[in-house]
């Protein structure tokens, strides 16, 4: 994982998932967003990462690519599956306020910007993006670029496009 940028307090770091097998080693323990990049081709490396991000208690995650949506849901019913298992082990109520918060962004470029700027949870000091990369195509030059436009006041647009 290497850091490729700042925006406002926020620290932005790149970490490529395929061919990596050591990228879980380098995720923060908590309170830490998930920007996650994945296309069709990236499928199966999706539910282990999301097992992964889940221990390491991600806070919030924000998905993009062609997967966005899937993605998203993905992580929705991994956090479902875990709160069924607390409440069942427990024999307790789950706080779900202490669960991840989910989106998914069909316009990557306004997806980052979120991850970046907006995405927060109450009583968690969130001060890194983690931007988890699947794809093939590689987008940490992009990201690179994106991080200097927002902090140079740059504003996503609303049109729907891919990573």
């Amino acid at each position: 994982m290497e850091i490729i940028g700042r925006i406002n307090r926020r620290k932005i770091y790149y970490v490529q998932i395929r061919n990596n097998p050591e990228w879980k080693h380098s995720l923060p323990k908590n309170d830490w967003v998930a920007f996650s990049i994945a296309d069709i081709e990236d499928e199966e490396l999706v539910p282990p990462a999301v097992k992964i991000c889940m221990d390491k208690n991600v806070s919030y995650v924000c998905s993009a690519g062609t997967l966005a949506n899937w993605t998203e849901n993905y992580f929705d019913e991994e956090i479902s599956w875990r709160i069924v298992e607390f409440e069942m082990q427990n024999k307790k109520e789950f706080d779900f306020n202490i669960s991840p918060v989910t989106t998914a962004h069909e316009n990557f470029e306004e997806g980052f910007w979120f991850a970046t700027t907006l995405a927060h949870k109450n009583d968690f000091n969130i001060n890194r993006v983690i931007c988890l990369d699947f794809t093939k195509k590689k987008v940490k030059q992009h990201l690179i670029k994106l991080v200097n436009k927002i902090n140079n006041g740059w504003l996503p647009n609303d049109v729907k496009y891919d990573s």
